[in-house]
């Protein structure tokens, strides 16, 4: 059983038959951009929700699809599953009648935690009432005890002083070390990540790798500008940018779970808060 998101599932289905999105383009009466950002599951690059629904719906029945199991991933924004068999053309056809939306498994994770937390909570009740009873037995330690805190907080205060203009000494040379590297400043979110690329040397490498889930990516002006599939069977890809590149984008199609590094700096994606999403890079030296 393997998963693809929805994009892939639609990609696979037309280069299966050998169609290009100008023959579906006549086929669908739908626009090709709005073909390619299904493909590209940049759903949001359709003006309204109802017109992607029905796009969706259109392109997966020319496509001999089950339109509704797509809608329904679409509609839950989740991964669609599907048992593959031996041949590809097999594969094709077992794809039209075995692709589902992926449902949330049963999980024992709630009754573990209860478990767990019942367990600390045992732990702890155990600790107090073991600490009050040898407190209890033992007054005058305690009173010992607290004194010497007492004395070797108040013997440290001066001592901290020339801690901390130590540390903040050693500041500007931090700083300077990493002025002196790669840096990767970003900006923007949601479907598109502004990143500039400071200080790398020339040509710069962009690295990609996924360890469980499935990816379509692209990167303008390389190798793999005609697209390249992340998945657990093919977990890597690199490209490397021509020198004079100033701008190129890398789409991916599915954001969560691709790890991705630019001149040996791994980039925070976090701000892409779609499922697909665009990263602009600005090269700056």
């Amino acid at each position: 059983m393997r998963q693809k998101s929805i994009g892939e599932v639609l990609r696979a289905a037309r280069e299966s038959r050998g169609w290009n999105f100008t023959d579906l383009q006549r086929m669908t009466k739908i626009q090709a951009k709005y073909l390619q950002a299904l493909e590209y599951n940049d759903f949001e690059y359709i003006p309204d929700k109802a017109y992607t629904r029905s796009f969706l719906q259109r392109y997966a029945e020319v496509l001999e699809l089950d339109a509704t199991v797509l809608l329904d991933a679409y509609d839950q924004n989740s991964l669609v599953m599907y048992y593959e068999a031996g041949e590809e053309a097999e594969l094709q056809s077992e794809l039209r009648r075995s692709y589902k939306v992926k449902k949330k498994k049963t999980s024992y994770l709630p009754l573990i935690y209860l478990l767990l937390s019942s367990i600390f909570i045992l732990c702890f009740v155990t600790y107090i009432v073991y600490s009050r009873v040898q407190n209890q037995a033992r007054p005058n330690e305690t009173s010992i005890s607290y004194s010497v805190v007492s004395q070797s907080t108040t013997t440290s205060e001066p001592e901290s002083q020339p801690s901390d203009s130590s540390s903040s000494s050693t500041i500007p040379s931090s700083s300077s070390s990493l002025a002196a590297g790669v840096s990767l400043e970003t900006s923007g979110g949601g479907n598109d990540l502004a990143v500039t690329v400071k200080g790398a040397k020339l040509p710069v490498t962009v690295a990609l790798s996924v360890s469980s889930v499935t990816s379509w990516v692209s990167l303008t002006g390389t190798e793999i500008a005609g697209g390249f599939t992340l998945s657990p069977d093919s977990p890597t890809v690199s490209a490397t940018l021509p020198e004079g590149t100033a701008t190129a984008t890398l789409v991916l199609g599915v954001v969560r779970g691709v790890d991705v590094t630019i001149a040996g700096q791994k980039l925070d994606t976090s701000a892409l808060t779609n499922q697909s999403g665009n990263v602009i890079l600005t090269i700056e030296q």
